[in-house]
């Protein structure tokens, strides 16, 4: 009888661990197939825009070593406290631009994009359809690097998120010479930083380590402009690609193929 009680209280106890386990299991899959909605743009702006002031307000950039433009130096930026109490802050060397992004067919979304000039640079400002030949480097506000090139790559600036193309269209491009042995130096080049809002970035999306909603700065030098005709068309995709300003690419004749595409 003893043995038969036991053998009871044991398959209780046994039945209640496995549904248990159900349970916990079933509840992982509810919350590992849930997928949160976005946030509101609009919200996520104005939240975007207060960490960025926040930022400005209390960071300062070496700007005395950027008093000889001809001089090739590195941006840094660190906080105004101890002995950089007295620093400029960022925020009163920014320049500010209202960037529109489209959320219906009459509704726009207002973004702040903050961009910093240390050098502006001697040569040409590229249009947000051009490439350009960059070094640059990605950070979060807490100064976590996230992506890096301190040698120069070509960048398509439509392949790229909407604040680097706004902003790297601020600068403009350099001078070069050539030495004997082929390698190239640089000067008079544009040189700066980009902030701007999750809106300008990749907003919810996780993009490699930036996690969703981020705020992002950029620090660029920008060396070389190509005046790009994608299309081959003999028109230049300046002139071609966003003439309304909504940030994406005209298509004018609706037939799915952006303008500066379209060589029709």
């Amino acid at each position: 009888m003893y043995l038969t009680v036991l053998k009871k209280l044991i398959l209780k106890i046994f039945s209640f661990l496995t549904l248990t386990l159900l349970l916990l299991i079933v509840s992982c899959k509810k919350e590992d197939n849930e997928v949160e909605p976005p946030r509101d743009i609009q919200e996520q702006s104005t939240v975007d825009d207060q960490s960025l002031e926040d930022f400005l307000s209390t960071h300062f950039y070496n700007y005395d070593d950027f008093l000889n433009t001809e001089y090739n130096n590195e941006l840094i930026f660190d906080t105004i406290s101890g002995e950089n109490i007295s620093k400029t802050p960022l925020i009163s060397q920014v320049k500010k631009e209202i960037v529109r992004i489209q959320t219906s067919e009459d509704t726009y979304v207002d973004h702040n994009l903050y961009y910093l000039i240390a050098n502006e640079g001697k040569g040409i400002n590229p249009a947000t359809s051009d490439s350009t030949y960059l070094a640059y480097e990605g950070t979060l506000l807490n100064g976590y690097s996230f992506d890096s090139s301190k040698s120069p790559i070509w960048f398509d600036l439509t392949q790229v998120v909407r604040g680097f193309r706004e902003g790297a269209s601020k600068f403009k491009s350099g001078n070069f010479t050539v030495n004997d042995d082929n390698t190239v130096n640089f000067f008079g080049y544009g040189q700066g930083a980009l902030f701007f809002p999750s809106g300008l970035g990749y907003f919810n999306q996780t993009a490699g380590s930036v996690p969703p909603y981020s705020p992002l700065i950029f620090k660029i030098k920008l060396y070389l402009v190509n005046q790009t005709d994608h299309d081959d068309d003999g028109i230049l995709s300046a002139e071609e690609y966003d003439n309304d300003g909504d940030g994406s690419p005209d298509d004018t004749d609706q037939d799915g193929v952006p303008d500066y595409l379209d060589a029709d």
